[in-house]
């Protein structure tokens, strides 16, 4: 009977953690990016929100792939930031 009461025990305190944070990766097409002097003030406007993992910014392709903890923020926070940059960007299909 004790070691039933022990397994019970084990997964009520298992099932009662919080969830695991994910990475997560999305593309933004980015409006304004034209050369590659806009890079830098992207790659930083994203680095600078919590969260972010990693950042990688293409001119050529107009595009910023972001690595982020889907518990710390937000495709939206993501927009938000490129946006205030004076870069306008969304989820690239």
């Amino acid at each position: 009977m004790k070691i039933i009461n022990i397994c019970f025990l084990s997964a009520v305190a298992l099932s009662a953690t919080p969830a695991l944070a994910a990475d997560r990766s999305v593309t933004l097409a980015v409006d304004n990016l034209s050369c590659v002097t806009c890079v830098p003030t992207v790659k930083k406007s994203l680095s600078n929100v919590p969260g972010v993992k990693r950042v990688d910014v293409s001119a050529k392709a107009r595009s910023a792939t972001v690595v982020f903890d889907d518990k710390a923020t937000t495709v939206a926070a993501l927009i938000s930031a490129t946006t205030n940059a004076g870069y306008p960007s969304r989820p690239k299909l």
